[in-house]
């Protein structure tokens, strides 16, 4: 029952401190300073009136860490369809969701597809104006589609393109992930080819992720840069 009632009245003291204390602190330095816990001891002393000011301030250093590490753990998930823009239903569509994140994009785009299929030139001027802007582009694709990847390359011409494909010496493994990831912060994962069938009219599902997880996306291609599998 202690315990309870100790992380009970521990919950509401962060949350009064979340709301604009905790987001104004932005280093321990800043808990240090004994201006900065005379005034927060009022909120402190309503529910713990015996803590020490040197208490209340590893107490608060304390909560700035924990307030710090939920925000880095803090994901937003949206998902995204094909196939089904006369439903009137609560989801974007995959093709204005690939659109404006591609327009976004201020340093970096990553994508990934089994195969690259002539609607990708749907796609081919906003690439270029993004590679214009001095944009990193790395497309990574599936081995066995050549023709499509050629006409991709002389048509796009831009600098700072990179396209990988998958060399794996297994005939059973091939590269079949859709993935989109923009400035390492938003990662689009669908079941869609980059394909007018994936895009439009096939009934596909995918989800918009924005959070710490993205980069793992790109750290799991590069780590399969390192073993070999992926080939410029």
């Amino acid at each position: 029952m202690f315990h309870e009632k100790l992380l009970f009245k521990l919950n509401v003291l962060y949350q009064k401190l979340q709301e604009d204390i905790l987001p104004n602190i932005s280093s321990s330095k800043d808990c240090e300073l004994d201006s900065n816990i005379l005034r927060y001891k009022r909120i402190f002393h309503e529910l713990f009136p015996n803590l020490s000011i040197d208490e209340i301030r590893k107490l608060l250093l304390l909560l700035k860490l924990v307030s710090d590490r939920s925000k880095e753990n803090l994901h937003r998930v949206e998902i995204v369809s094909s196939g089904m823009s006369n439903m009137n239903l609560p989801v974007r569509e995959t093709i204005g969701v690939i659109k404006q994140l591609l327009f976004e994009a201020s340093h970096y785009i990553f994508m990934t597809g089994y195969a690259i299929s002539s609607y990708f030139h749907h796609l081919a001027d906003l690439l270029r104006y993004k590679g214009a802007q001095g944009v990193t582009i790395e497309i990574f694709i599936e081995n066995n589609h050549n023709e499509n990847l050629k006409h991709l390359l002389d048509h796009l011409n831009i600098e700072n393109l990179k396209v990988y494909k998958y060399n794996n010496p297994s005939r059973h493994s091939a590269l079949h992930a859709k993935t989109i990831v923009v400035d390492y912060r938003v990662a689009f994962i669908t079941s869609a080819n980059l394909s007018y069938n994936g895009m439009i009219n096939n009934i596909e599902i995918g989800a918009l992720i924005e959070g710490k997880q993205v980069e793992n996306i790109i750290k799991i291609f590069e780590e399969l840069k390192n073993r070999g599998f992926l080939k410029l």
